[in-house]
């Protein structure tokens, strides 16, 4: 018995003594310190989004409806009611599945941001109290793991983790987590599939750009750039399944809601993009001044930059037939959008800086492994909007 309990306690010395090399065999130490930074920029914006979100709630008696920000014209069919905004079709499809077709301003263009609500309804089981809850939920973690992969994929190529921070204080997602919106979750798919594709797990990539597209269709931005590397470098057969089963998948379900609803999507203005860069900043000018201002300083000018430094490096790329790094692409296609987006969404600043968060992923992503001093300027300028986000009132309160 002494001899079976000492060879016991030696055969787990050698089991403690061998995990480290266990952990350094699946790790290897440029792997761990890229999950470390991932993990760390994760929790500080957990606990900053937190914080806001509970503030928030404080403010309303801690009743999570509060962020649904539920309008009387949609939810009783008052024409001349309250508007609302948009999270409360993410609420109703949620609540009321299937039979929320009454509840909706415009049914295909809701449904078909259909996995965000699917899965708030999926985590509540069903019960109308927890949805409400399970839909700030799933926001702060989408959130948080957003940042962290900004922060990860950062110090996987060497670069600046630390900015990724810029992302998790952008005032556009803090304010979709506040409005229990679709973006947080897309861009967290998003950027897990461009750290699927930079680990060469293409299966996985797809598949996350099919799941980040049936959340908004913010996800064809990541599809679209991870498809043009592809091509770049010669992959052509997964550059057609990068870009082809995201939109496969969209054209079936869009097929599914023409028979369902008898519209598309496309009838809507915020499916009408400009060919004429930034046309549609402008149709804010006629508003607010100060508002274009802001847009002009926080998105206009910061995707021309963007979209000009990783054009050409691409393009440098191809005429020293070098490998391109996949972040140029990914800036040129979440630049490029901003560019060209609609009328619709800049004329509500809301709406434009939240629409326009692929630009602040791809742009910090880009400029923090090619262009260090034009890093910090971004994560300045883009992680500065904490503070608006701060001294805004809760949303619901301004009457939206």
């Amino acid at each position: 018995m002494k001899r079976d309990a000492s060879q016991h306690i030696i055969n787990s010395e050698d089991s403690r003594a061998n995990s480290p090399a266990l952990f350094s065999a699946l790790f290897s130490n440029e792997e761990r310190a890229a999950l470390q930074a991932g993990l760390s920029i994760g929790l500080v914006t957990l606990v900053i989004t937190l914080l806001i979100v509970l503030n928030d709630l404080r403010q309303t008696d801690f009743d999570p409806i509060g962020f649904v920000n539920i309008g009387t014209r949609f939810s009783l069919g008052d024409p001349a009611g309250t508007t609302g905004y948009d999270g409360q079709f993410a609420y109703f499809i949620a609540r009321y599945g299937a039979q929320a077709e009454p509840f909706m301003d415009g049914p295909s263009l809701r449904f078909q941001r259909i996995l965000y609500p699917t899965a708030a309804r999926a985590l509540a089981f069903g019960s109308p109290a927890l949805i409400p809850w399970t839909l700030i939920g799933i926001n702060v973690l989408a959130h948080s793991a957003g940042a962290g992969l900004i922060a990860y994929l950062l110090r996987k190529d060497g670069g600046l983790p630390w900015i990724a921070l810029a992302y998790g204080l952008w005032m556009g997602q803090l304010l979709a987590v506040r409005l229990d919106l679709h973006e947080p979750l897309c861009m967290a798919l998003g950027l897990g599939a461009a750290a699927a594709y930079r680990a060469e797990r293409m299966r996985l990539a797809i598949t996350l750009l099919v799941l980040a597209t049936f959340t908004k269709e913010l996800g064809l931005i990541f599809a679209g750039g991870l498809a043009l590397h592809a091509t770049l470098t010669g992959r052509i057969r997964w550059a057609v399944l990068l870009a082809g089963a995201p939109v496969f998948g969209f054209l079936v379900w869009w097929g599914i809601m023409r028979l369902w609803f008898g519209t598309l999507p496309t009838i809507y203005p915020a499916a009408k993009l400009h060919w004429i860069p930034l046309q549609g900043m402008f149709a804010e000018l006629e508003e607010s001044l100060l508002e274009f201002v802001m847009l002009v300083i926080w998105l206009g000018l910061p995707a021309v930059i963007v979209f000009a430094l990783s054009a050409t490096s691409l393009l440098r790329s191809l005429r020293l037939r070098q490998t391109p790094h996949y972040s140029a692409p990914l800036a040129v296609a979440g630049a490029g959008f901003v560019l060209l987006m609609p009328d619709v969404s800049w004329v509500d600043p809301v709406a434009a800086y939240r629409v326009a968060v692929p630009l602040v992923a791809s742009g910090l992503l880009f400029l923090g492994l090619h262009h260090r001093h034009g890093a910090n300027w971004a994560a300045g300028l883009w992680g500065v909007t904490f503070f608006v986000v701060l001294i805004i009132p809760p949303i619901w309160s301004i009457g939206l």
